[in-house]
Formats: C-alpha cells, sequence, structure tokens
C-alpha cells in the first residue's frame, strides 16, 4: 500500500482533513491581491484619462491652430477625448460596484476577481480597439498636413512602443485573473475523501 492511500484511511478514521488551511493568512492574501488589483486600476485609469486629454491636447495645439488642420484631425481629437471620457466613467462605474460585495473571504476574492476581469477587458479594449483608430486617424492627420515626414516616423516609432507594453500589460492582467480564478476554484469545490 502507498504511503497516500494509508495517509486517506488514516485520515478518514479520524475524520481529519489530510491538510489545514490557514483562513487568515489567506484571506489576508486576498485583501492583498485585491488592493493590488485596486492600485493598478486606479493607474491605469489616470493614464488612460490624462494620456487621451494630452493626446487631444497636442493635435489641438500643433495641428488645429498651426494650420487648420483636416478631417482626420477632428476625428482623432473626438476619440482621444472619448478614451478619456470613457476611462473616466468605468472608474466611477467599478468605484460603485465595490460595495456589492459582502465582506467575507470568498466576497474579497470575488472583489479582486472583478476587479482583475474590469483590467483584463480595459487593455484589450484599448490595445485592440482605441488606440490602433486613434493611431490610424493621427498618422493620417500627420500625413495630410504640412508637417516634416520625420513627425510621422516619430509618431509610428513612439506607437509600436506603446502597443508592445500594451501587449505585455495585458499579458500581467491574464495571468492576474487566472491565479485568482485557479484559486477560486480551490476555495470552492468540495474537498474529495
Amino acid at each position: 500500500m502507498q504511503f497516500d492511500e494509508l495517509q486517506k484511511i488514516w485520515d478518514s478514521q479520524n475524520n481529519r482533513p489530510m491538510y489545514v488551511i490557514r483562513e487568515e493568512a489567506l484571506h489576508q492574501k486576498i485583501l492583498a491581491k485585491g488592493r493590488k488589483a485596486g492600485k493598478t486600476a486606479n493607474i491605469s485609469e489616470w493614464i488612460l484619462i490624462f494620456s487621451g486629454l494630452l493626446a487631444g491636447g497636442i493635435i489641438v495645439v500643433f495641428d488645429l491652430m498651426d494650420d487648420g488642420g483636416n478631417i482626420f484631425s477632428y476625428i482623432a481629437i473626438v476619440l482621444f477625448l472619448m478614451i478619456a471620457m470613457y476611462s473616466g466613467v468605468n472608474r466611477m462605474l467599478r468605484k460603485k460596484r465595490k460595495i456589492d460585495f459582502e465582506r467575507s473571504m470568498l466576497g474579497d476574492l470575488e472583489h479582486a476577481l472583478s476587479i482583475a476581469e474590469y483590467q483584463v477587458s480595459l487593455s484589450k479594449g484599448m490595445f485592440y480597439g482605441f488606440w490602433p483608430a486613434t493611431f490610424a486617424l493621427s498618422l493620417l492627420s500627420l500625413i495630410l498636413s504640412d508637417k516634416p515626414i520625420w513627425y510621422s516616423i516619430v509618431f509610428g516609432l513612439l506607437f509600436v512602443g506603446v502597443s508592445y507594453i500594451s501587449r505585455w500589460e495585458h499579458r500581467c492582467y491574464v495571468r492576474r485573473r487566472d491565479e485568482l480564478k485557479v484559486l477560486k476554484k480551490k476555495l470552492t469545490e468540495e474537498p474529495q475523501l
């Protein structure tokens, strides 16, 4: 007979679990993960708000005031402002959802998981939605304006760098969410004797 089988027989005879989870330590770890996810979401939201406003402002100053702009300039400004508004509204909604979770280990885990899901969907939406559209419109605006070609080249390189960082960030958020899902699955499944 294997040691594991003997241990199961012994534990079933004594009605003792094979291992004991230190609930308080686990709860503190879950709370820490929730706080970290909340701080990261705050930083991401503020970066999106300020970068949308800054990018829209740069286009207004350098494109519209200098040479009157073109249709792509106007559309890019609207999209950058939409990014800032979208991030601000999502921030308020996320803060409002915080009170919907009960104050228990599983409730705190659900809250941390909801923030992780939010981060994944926000980064995915920005990476595949807003940023490529605003990049294309801004690049077209630069090309059609009378700016030197090196403006467009620098802008393109900047976008490539932002895309690389965004993809890396998205993978970090997915990994964090998956860790929380595994933990939730372990906590909610029935122990097998």
